[in-house]
């Protein structure tokens, strides 16, 4: 499983975890991603049936199952005795979500550097941590998502402010990320009508439509973001980015950019979704 730099989390964190043992009372778990005391191979944790739901629980076996892989919340620990209270309660669907989605893409941050470690006859996968991965997580505030996506996008510009790397480790991890690694998007689009009855229509329809391209805040969320002319008076809107919610946020700011100043200059204005 994935790789922590630390044996225990800290009280607050969202953890994986997978159920080993069910009791009346309570659920026994181990923590993938810790490796807990010296005798364990993971850190392991224990939720307390009043920590599974706020609703009276009749069976705590409706609630979970052997083997089963959840997200819990840290809420006490003590390394000195490897004792870790986590609950299930206080965390939501979204946190959940979120958290599983964050350590998916460290299980795949892992297997690039697995793939780099297999690159030499000599390295093992901590060392491949230790030589690169761990500097460049904390590059990125142990952000895997991240990590990933911007070593895709940006990776010579990021790798060159890590100094203490080898040049030649971070060639070859560069290169299996190009090879493995694609980041998915999402692409929204539609045809603009627009036309000005002023003399000067066209110069007014080029400031309106720069405008409207400068809503994007985060040119690092969006990767692309296209108005290209089809014929007059009709114009095409594109939004490519990593998350949907994202790309319909940017396309719903540039049409009220638009639409202000079509009311100002009460144009003809019409905006088709394809």
């Amino acid at each position: 499983m994935v790789k922590s730099r630390y044996p225990f989390p800290r009280e607050g964190d969202f953890v994986v975890t997978r159920v080993i043992d069910i009791k009346d009372q309570y659920v026994y778990v181990e923590l993938l991603d810790y490796e807990g005391l010296a005798s364990e191979e993971h850190a392991r944790g224990m939720v307390h049936i009043s920590e599974i739901s706020s609703r009276w629980i009749k069976n705590i076996r409706n609630y979970v199952r052997i083997g089963q892989k959840i997200v819990l919340r840290v809420v006490r620990v003590d390394p000195s005795k490897g004792h870790v209270d986590l609950s299930l309660r206080r965390t939501n669907t979204a946190q959940r979500k979120n958290r599983m989605k964050e350590w998916k893409y460290a299980l795949k941050y892992e297997n690039l550097l697995q793939f780099l470690a297999d690159e030499y006859d000599d390295m093992g996968l901590e060392e491949a941590y230790d030589k690169i991965g761990f500097p460049v997580l904390e590059f990125f505030n142990d952000s895997y998502q991240e990590t990933i996506e911007e070593l895709k996008e940006n990776g010579d510009e990021i790798l060159d402010n890590l100094t203490e790397v080898d040049d030649e480790i971070k060639k070859k991890f560069l290169s299996i990320i190009d090879e493995n690694v694609e980041i998915s998007t999402v692409t929204i689009s539609g045809k603009l009508k627009l036309k000005f009855s002023q003399g000067n229509g066209i110069e007014l329809i080029k400031e309106v439509l720069h405008k409207a391209g400068q809503t994007v805040e985060n040119p690092k969320v969006t990767r692309n973001l296209e108005i290209s002319y089809i014929a007059a008076p009709f114009y095409r809107i594109e939004v490519i980015s990593k998350d949907y919610l994202d790309a319909e946020n940017i396309l719903s700011d540039m049409l009220d950019t638009i639409e202000e100043d079509v009311d100002r200059y009460d144009a003809v204005y019409d905006f088709i979704r394809k």
